[in-house]
Parts: structure tokens; sequence; C-alpha cells
């Protein structure tokens, strides 16, 4: 059976709403609260694509339209009955989960904007103009092949 592992709480209230996860090899997964079974959280989840997981970070895309998105179409229900740090095992369903409308937020679901720290980031979106953040990570060493 596949199971995942919490790695991100993305939305929180009075119980974990909003998570993503990631599998035993790397692949990444996004999970909603849907119910709860004798006092546990019950969440329907999907596999994730990274670069749209991240879009839905920022607030680009909304949790319907990535929920929708799994990769092959796979999507699962899993019962969170341990602690945060146990795996997830996840329960294949049948079906596509966009004829289970139960189970999907309301579209233009998007995640509320973290607290801003920067003043300049701060009034840049009280006058409605672009805000360009950057990153870089630097690449992954690769061993070079012996002589």
């Amino acid at each position: 059976m596949k199971t995942i592992k919490l790695t991100e709480v993305l939305d929180y209230y009075d119980g974990i709403e909003v998570f993503a996860a990631q599998d035993a090899i790397g692949g990444h997964y996004i999970a909603l609260a849907i119910d709860t079974v004798d006092g546990h959280g019950r969440y329907v989840v999907t596999g994730a694509v990274p670069e749209r997981l991240q879009q839905f970070r920022c607030g680009v895309l909304d949790l319907r339209t990535l929920l929708l998105e799994a990769p092959g179409g796979e999507w699962y229900i899993t019962v969170a009955d341990g602690t945060i740090d146990d795996p997830l095992a996840l329960e294949p369903q049948a079906g596509p989960l966009a004829a289970r409308e139960e189970f999907l937020p309301l579209p233009d679901l998007f995640l509320d904007d973290e607290p801003v720290g920067d003043l300049g980031v701060q009034q840049a979106r009280e006058r409605d103009n672009g805000i360009l953040e950057f990153s870089a990570e630097p690449p992954a060493v690769q061993a070079s092949p012996a002589d």
C-alpha cells in the first residue's frame, strides 16, 4: 500500500485543513480535509506536479484546479489516525475525482496571503502594483567520471 508523509501544513483552522506531502520516492501530493472519522481527519489526496504545487502556494493557482490536475487522474482517501510524523496509508479510489463534488472545494479557493514583513512589498500590494519575487538554488553537484 502506498504511503505519504506530511511535509508542510498549508492551511489550519481547528485542525489541519490542507497539507502537502511526499511519498518514499519523492513524489509530491496535496491533501484536503473532507470530514472526520472517530475524531481523526479524513482527507482526499492527489498527486501534484511540483511546479503547480508551488503556484498554489504562491496564490496563483486555486486548490480545486490543483486537485483535478492529478497526474494520471489518480486520487486517494486517507485518515490521519496517528501522530503528525506517522506515514499515511493511501486508499486508491475509483472513477474521476471530478464526479465526486462532495470532496472538492469551491472554485477560486486560494491560500491566504502570509503576513508580509517587507514594507516595500506591503506598499506595492496596497497600490495594486506588481511584485516580483526571486529565489535561487545552487545546482546539484554531479560527480565527474574518473579518468
